[in-house]
């Protein structure tokens, strides 16, 4: 890929695009295309991925050959051999480090790993080099911009401050301040950046000038937000007044020592809070719109004298809602703080691994980075060390397994809520956690959250909504995504949900977020090959309740080897557990597994054996037969 082949996109900025050094033209849609494409640089990426980024929500009427289209006219521009047509969707086959998009992730990714300051300096220095403005300007997808971009946009400005605490650390506290007074025009609104501008110019003897700087992002955080600054903020604030002496930058400040005039505390959360003044409360917006859950919040409420309960349901069953608002309305009962950090277990983001979250944890608790430890291990014992004697809440959303989070266990002290696709069993045989199953809503918990989200004139009579809430399986992200559709007519929603082949393509708006079919794609992702092929048949041909000799039959194994597919289908939600060794799915479920095969989204072509075709008539569903016979 050297030489005259060698092709390089730039989108840190204005789209570029060079080939051999040349610079290409690629024009219309083919720009969001690329940048979709080259995001993902030597990774396939789905059809519908490709698609929400060129299309967003305006997807067009026939969405795989409209891609096919687009696909063809960039391989006119780019060379035929650089897009590959792979299993999971298409590939861009060029090396990643020549997307400027992936390098600079590959850099933050390397800092955040990287103990040595020097190191970190060097690495900071290479990544901020390659921001040459606005990601993915003139590029044209809306996707691209509200979801992407502004992932971009935090982790420059993550760099950006980590770059000024070094230089703070080493005292060039007026090299930075030229610097942050141009990134706090930039971004106005994000306090972080001002804290470390009043530190600099107090640093430098320039009292009156970070007054003034204060005055001024207090003036306009009430104008533009109606809220006053927050907690740092305020403290320095409090110190330019009293005049205190300065103190190191935060990321080299001790903390080991009390100060002669603060009073000695006994554990490393007390210095901390004591010090700073602040109470971690991180605990997302409770949901505006909450319905049903009695038995749940019942059973969240006799767990809070647990040391660690399970939140676990199907994606888009409504787990994180039920944690945020039962947590909200349980806030006073933690006084020491709430944590809360999303694991990306299953997406959309990429998944942040154990040592990262443990580090973001002890951050938020107040300990200086230069203290965190290495390893994993270190970082545990010390989170339940600055919690010990405490009580707080700790949420941890999104877990994909039981090794993910078990090191992010507080202290008995305290109470973790965790949630996860996984049932994550193994969290209560080692640790005692309790298992709440979240399942979908009653028929009245659903058309009552249907009236909520629908005006009095959309709604129509009980029967249609009655009819949307169970060709909704009765799942809070589905029925929210067809009232969200409903805008114009329950009605037409709801014939074209009547249409099982089609009714995930139904249950979609706006960006992977509002896509009941994307949801289900990152839990069927987590699956081994020999599970995923069996996801598939059972959903093809096996309906109501079976057991593991009606699988054995359909998978051609023994009755042992299918119970272990059915229990791990099951501990990802992707059947549910009907007793007594029984299994079945949502319908939801089954429409999408019937979906997986019709549409050729995998490449293997699972055949069923004419034995297995045979089998007793309550194995098969004739509608469900046409998928797998047109393949």
């Amino acid at each position: 890929m050297e030489g005259t082949d060698r092709i390089q996109v730039s989108l840190l900025g204005p789209l570029v695009v060079r080939r051999g050094g040349q610079e290409l033209d690629v024009g219309g849609r083919l720009r969001a295309l690329l940048a979709v494409l080259a995001l993902e640089a030597g990774r396939p990426v789905s059809v519908e991925r490709v698609a929400r980024g060129v299309w967003s929500d305006e997807l067009p009427v026939h969405v795989r050959k409209s891609v096919q289209t687009q696909i063809m006219r960039l391989r006119r521009q780019l060379g035929t051999d650089r897009i590959r047509t792979e299993p999971g969707g298409y590939l861009l086959d060029i090396r990643p480090d020549d997307v400027d998009v992936v390098r600079f992730e590959r850099l933050i990714s390397a800092v955040a790993a990287e103990t040595e300051v020097e190191e970190q300096r060097s690495l900071l220095a290479e990544a901020l080099t390659i921001w040459r403005g606005a990601p993915f300007e003139g590029v044209g997808s809306r996707w691209l911009d509200e979801v992407e971009a502004e992932r971009m946009v935090e982790l420059y400005l993550g760099a950006q401050e980590r770059w000024v605490d070094l230089e703070l650390a080493v005292g060039r506290y007026g090299a930075v301040v030229a610097d942050l007074r141009e990134l706090t025009a930039r971004f106005p609104l994000r306090e972080a950046l001002w804290s470390r501008l009043l530190l600099a110019l107090r640093h430098s003897g320039r009292c009156a000038e970070a007054l003034s700087c204060y005055e001024s992002v207090r003036v306009m955080l009430a104008d533009e937000l109606g809220v006053d600054p927050g907690p740092e903020l305020k403290r320095q604030y409090g110190e330019l007044l009293q005049n205190d002496p300065v103190e190191q930058g935060p990321a080299v400040r001790n903390e080991g020592t009390p100060a002669p005039d603060e009073p000695e505390s006994h554990s490393p959360l007390d210095q901390l809070s004591h010090r700073r003044g602040v109470v971690p409360q991180q605990l997302p917006a409770a949901p505006g719109l909450f319905v049903g859950r009695p038995k749940e919040r019942q059973a969240l409420d006799d767990a809070d004298q647990e040391a660690i309960v399970v939140l676990h349901g199907l994606g888009g069953i409504g787990k994180t809602a039920l944690a945020l608002n039962w947590a909200h309305q349980h806030r006073h009962e933690f006084p020491d703080g709430q944590l809360f950090i999303d694991l990306q277990g299953y997406g959309p983001g990429d998944l942040i691994t154990t040592s990262a979250a443990l580090r973001s944890l002890l951050l938020s608790l107040g300990l200086p980075e230069a203290q965190i430890p290495d390893d994993v291990e270190a970082r545990s014992s010390m989170l339940r060390t600055m919690l010990a004697s405490h009580r707080c809440l700790v949420v941890l959303d999104n877990a994909l397994d039981a090794d993910h989070v078990r090191p992010l266990i507080p202290g008995s002290e305290s109470l973790a809520v965790v949630t996860s696709r996984s049932e994550l069993r193994g969290l209560a045989v080692r640790e005692g956690a309790r298992r709440i199953d979240v399942g979908q809503l009653t028929a009245e918990e659903s058309t009552e959250l249907l009236h909520a989200k629908l005006h009095s004139e959309q709604a129509g009579d009980d029967d249609v909504l009655n009819e949307l809430a169970d060709l909704c399986g009765h799942v809070p992200l589905a029925l929210s995504i067809a009232a969200e559709r409903a805008e114009d007519s329950v009605k037409l929603v709801v014939d074209e949900l009547r249409d099982l082949p089609r009714r995930l393509e139904a249950l979609a708006v706006g960006d992977e977020s509002g896509d009941l079919r994307a949801v289900f794609d990152r839990s069927y992702q987590t699956l081994a090959p020999d599970v995923a092929r069996a996801f598939r048949l059972l959903g093809l041909y096996l309906y109501d309740e079976f057991d593991s000799s009606a699988a054995a039959g359909l998978l051609g194994t023994s009755a042992r080897a299918a119970s272990s597919v059915l229990d791990d289908l099951a501990d990802q939600h992707l059947l549910c557990r009907a007793g007594a060794r029984r299994f079945e799915f949502h319908q939801l479920v089954r429409a999408y597994a019937v979906e997986l095969t019709h549409e050729g989204r995998r490449t293997a072509r699972d055949t069923v054996s004419l034995a297995a075709r045979r089998t007793p008539a309550y194995w098969k569903k004739p509608s469900m037969l046409w998928a797998c016979d047109q393949q």
